[in-house]
C-alpha cells in the first residue's frame, strides 16, 4: 500500500465515519448512463433536495454560464447546462460539504483555499473555451476539486503542509509540485485523484488530476485521451498560485503584482506553444476571472464569509 493510499484510508475512516457520496449522485449517474431518462425524470430526482435545486438555479444564472435570459425552472436549467454537468455540480457540492471545517494547519484558511480553487477552476474554463475544448464545464469541476488533497493532508501531515505553504510563498521560482514532492513524496493533486477514485468518480476527472504535475512526461495511454486536460490544469494551477501569492503578499503590506509577461514565463515554452498562450490570452483570462470569482463564490458558498 502506498503512502497516498494510507492517507486516504486514514481520512475516509477518520473517527470511525466512512465518508461517502450522497445517494442522489449515484441515482443520477445510473439514470444518465442508462440513456433512457428524460429531463423531467432527472428533474424529479433533483427536486427531492430543495436546497440543491435552488443552488443549481443560482449556478445556472451565474457568470459561470452567462445565459442571456433568466433561468427560472429546474428543467430549463438541466436543458441548458446538460445532465452530465449537473451531475458534476452535485458531485462538487457533496465533496465541498465534506470539507466545510477549518483545516488544522495554521497557515491555511478555508476561505483562501476555496478562493484559490475557484480561481483555478475559472482559469481552466477560460483556457478550455479558448482552445474549443468540448467539455469546459467538466474541466471547471475537475479543477475546483484538484486541491482537496491539501485539506486531507492537513489532517494527516499538518506540519509538512504548513512548511509547504511557507515554501510556496517564499520560493516563487520553485514549482509547488516540486515543493510538495520534496516535503511529502507526492503532490496534493495525486491525493485528490485517489480520493475521487475511491468514491468511483469517472476516469475523465480522476486521470487528469493524477498526472497534471508533470504534463510533459505522461504515459502514452493517458496522453491520447487526456493530454489537453492535463496541460490546461497544469497551467491553471500555476497561474492560480501566482494570484494567491499576490493576494497574500499584498495583505502583509508587500505588494507584488506579476505582469502578463512574468505569468507567461512561469510556464514551460512547450506547453505555451501547445496551448497557444500569449500575453493577450493571460490578460483576458485574468480580467474575466476577477469579474466572476466573487459572484461564483457567493453562489457556491451562500452562507460563508468567503471574501465578503
Amino acid at each position: 500500500m502506498t503512502e497516498i493510499d494510507l492517507i486516504v484510508n486514514q481520512f475516509i475512516l477518520e473517527d470511525g465515519k466512512l465518508y461517502t457520496l450522497p445517494e442522489l449522485y449515484h441515482q443520477l449517474e445510473e439514470k444518465i448512463r442508462s440513456n433512457t431518462a428524460s429531463i423531467e425524470e432527472i428533474g424529479e430526482i433533483i427536486s427531492t433536495d430543495a436546497i440543491l435545486s435552488a443552488k443549481i438555479l443560482k449556478i445556472a444564472n451565474s457568470p459561470l454560464y452567462g445565459f442571456r435570459s433568466e433561468v427560472s425552472t429546474l428543467n430549463r436549467a438541466l436543458n441548458l447546462i446538460g445532465l452530465a454537468e449537473v451531475k458534476n455540480l452535485i458531485l462538487f457540492d457533496a465533496l465541498a460539504g465534506q470539507f466545510n471545517e477549518s483545516p488544522p494547519c495554521k497557515h491555511i484558511k478555508l476561505e483562501d483555499f476555496w478562493r484559490r480553487s475557484v480561481y483555478l477552476a475559472l482559469i481552466s474554463k477560460r483556457l478550455s473555451i479558448k482552445l474549443k475544448h468540448p467539455d469546459s464545464e467538466r474541466l471547471f469541476i475537475t479543477a475546483i476539486m484538484s486541491r482537496l488533497g491539501q485539506l486531507v493532508c492537513c489532517s494527516t501531515h499538518s506540519n509538512e503542509v504548513s512548511e509547504i505553504f511557507k515554501e510556496h510563498l517564499n520560493s516563487p521560482d520553485k514549482s509547488e509540485f516540486e515543493v510538495e514532492k520534496e516535503l511529502l513524496g507526492f503532490t496534493f493533486n495525486e491525493v485528490s485523484a485517489k480520493i475521487l477514485e475511491y468514491w468511483k468518480v469517472p476516469d475523465e476527472i480522476v486521470k487528469p488530476l493524477s498526472f497534471l504535475q508533470n504534463p510533459l512526461n505522461v504515459p502514452e495511454v493517458i496522453k491520447k485521451t487526456y493530454l489537453t486536460d492535463i496541460l490546461i490544469l497544469n497551467v491553471a494551477t500555476i497561474y492560480s498560485r501566482i494570484l494567491e501569492r499576490d493576494e497574500l503578499t499584498s495583505n502583509t503590506g508587500e505588494l507584488i503584482i506579476e505582469t502578463a509577461e512574468t505569468y507567461l514565463s512561469h510556464i514551460d515554452p512547450v506547453i505555451n506553444e501547445a496551448l497557444g498562450i500569449d500575453t493577450k490570452t493571460i490578460e483576458d483570462i485574468l480580467l474575466e476571472i476577477e469579474m466572476d470569482a466573487l459572484e461564483i463564490l457567493g453562489v457556491i458558498f451562500p452562507n460563508s464569509n468567503l471574501i465578503f
